[in-house]
């Protein structure tokens, strides 16, 4: 669409120099034309300068009319009035809205385009934001800028779901809800709507115009808006729609590593079982060193069998089991406990481990589902670290008991980081480093099992020195009358 050089809001202003512009045309074109007819008549033996004067006279009456309305249509043409028409404006708009889904060209027609053709400074378009609707952003913006976005239930957006048409924002307010909008420079507010349902907010920037914005300004955003929100709409359902695909991709992308991984996994002991049976036809004299390997070889496949099967229990099943399960858990003895397990592991690494926890800290929950989550972030944090300590410490903070787990491994890639939670998923440098491959289930269910009991876990820094993982439960009423001393093993 190209750039339009007159608006809505200065049609007075451009009328008034069109008239202008045809006048002083018209003036000049009849100095010239009565010039000319007086020579012309003059070429003809008209001698008197009387009859002269009164036939060139009668000649301007007779091609005034005529010239001036060409000249308005010339001057109508280079001024491109009809642009000014609102309704020429409703249908072009209504037309390019029909067709547009993606948000670059929503956000090209309405924040690019329309504010230049409407003389604003500027426009801010919200969009609820799928697939939560907790929000409503602004689209091309940075969430984090002031006024980016609008909390669905917050006071700014529940003015508008109560205003009619449009509300005008006051400049100089100290209300909450006027804050989100002053800050994006927004002088007059239209909710999008689609029937009752508020999809997205279009909010005006300043008028460039002293008188503000015009009657045919308000009128014309006021017919439009409809058609804004139902675009508002199709570019919801656009983005929703490319969220999902991305999904299947990455899932199905996960799904290939998964059988890559899980395949590598069973080789090993499928391998050590298809060894020992060719010793044992062999050399049956060896059956006391072999049953060892044997029984090696059935752990880990059990326990590759178990984990697949956990990620196919149902959410809702691991939650009833919860409530009839919950007990207080006292953190410190757990953890030693947990850090009891991984003593050969980290002995045979050379590495260090440390357990830090105020006595008495303790969570409410199945005891059995947060230490399987507490192995599985530990054995990770053990499994990718070659040298150092990995620090084990509780502490409450706001009513959470929040366990960190601390190792100084390689760190965790930048593109890696998004994923790392995702069932099935090993980064391709932490898998090299490992030295037992794995099936990338495990952070998963540590995430499972956490939610499950109310909590919350989270990367909370990585680089090269390492990584920190939180793991966050809600923490009951202390055993005792404070938290004791940290202790430490």
């Amino acid at each position: 669409m190209g750039q339009k050089s007159t608006l809505v809001d200065t049609y007075l202003r451009a009328r008034l120099l069109g008239m202008v512009l045809v006048n002083v045309s018209l003036a000049l074109l009849l100095v010239f034309l009565y010039l000319g007819l007086l020579i012309l008549l003059a070429q003809f033996g008209i001698r008197d300068h009387a009859t002269l004067h009164m036939l060139a006279s009668v000649g301007l009456a007779v091609a005034v009319i005529p010239l001036r309305r060409r000249l308005v249509m010339i001057s109508n043409h280079l001024l491109r009035l009809r642009w000014q028409d609102s309704e020429e404006i409703l249908r072009e708009f209504s037309a390019a809205l029909s067709h547009t889904i993606e948000p670059d060209a929503l956000r090209a027609l309405l924040i690019d385009d329309l504010p230049g053709r409407l003389r604003l400074y500027s426009a801010t378009l919200w969009m609820l934001e799928p697939p939560d609707d907790h929000v409503f952003v602004a689209l091309g913006q940075e969430k984090h800028f002031p006024g980016a976005t609008l909390l669905a239930q917050g006071a700014s957006v529940n003015k508008l779901r109560r205003c009619g048409e449009y509300v005008r924002i006051p400049a100089h307010s100290d209300d909450e809800w006027v804050k989100p909008f002053v800050a994006q420079g927004v002088g007059l507010a239209f909710p999008l709507r689609i029937g009752s349902r508020l999809v997205g907010v279009y909010g005006c920037g300043w008028s460039m115009s002293r008188r503000g914005y015009s009657p045919q300004t308000i009128s014309l955003l006021v017919t439009l808006a409809p058609a804004v929100a139902s675009a508002l709409e199709n570019t919801r359902a656009y983005t929703e729609i490319a969220r999902l695909n991305n999904q299947l991709r990455r899932l199905d992308k996960l799904k290939d590593e998964f059988i890559e991984h899980v395949g590598h996994e069973l080789r090993t002991p499928v391998t050590s079982l298809s060894l020992a049976l060719q010793l044992l036809t062999r050399q049956p004299e060896l059956m006391r060193e072999l049953i060892h390997v044997v029984r090696n070889s059935i752990v880990q496949l059990e326990t590759l069998v178990d984990r697949v099967l956990l990620m196919d229990q149902a959410l809702e099943e691991t939650e009833e089991h919860m409530h009839r399960a919950s007990s207080s858990i006292e953190l410190l003895p757990l953890l030693e406990e947990i850090a009891e397990t991984f003593t050969p592991a980290v002995r045979a690494k050379g590495l260090h481990l440390h357990v830090q926890a105020p006595e008495g800290l303790a969570v409410w929950g199945d005891v059995t589902t947060l230490r399987h989550a507490l192995h599985e972030v530990i054995d990770n944090a053990i499994r990718y670290s070659d040298a150092g300590t990995v620090t084990i410490t509780a502490s409450l903070r706001d009513g959470l008991a929040v366990i960190t787990i601390e190792d100084q491994g390689p760190g965790i890639p930048p593109e890696e980081q998004d994923l790392l939670f995702n069932a099935f998923y090993r980064g391709r440098r932490t898998r090299a480093l490992a030295e037992q491959p794995g099936a990338g289930l495990g952070l998963s269910l540590a995430r499972r099992d956490v939610e499950a009991l109310g909590g919350q876990i989270w990367l909370e820094r990585t680089g090269s020195d390492g990584s920190v993982m939180c793991i966050a439960v809600p923490a009951v009423e202390l055993s005792y009358e404070a938290v004791g001393s940290g202790s430490s093993s």
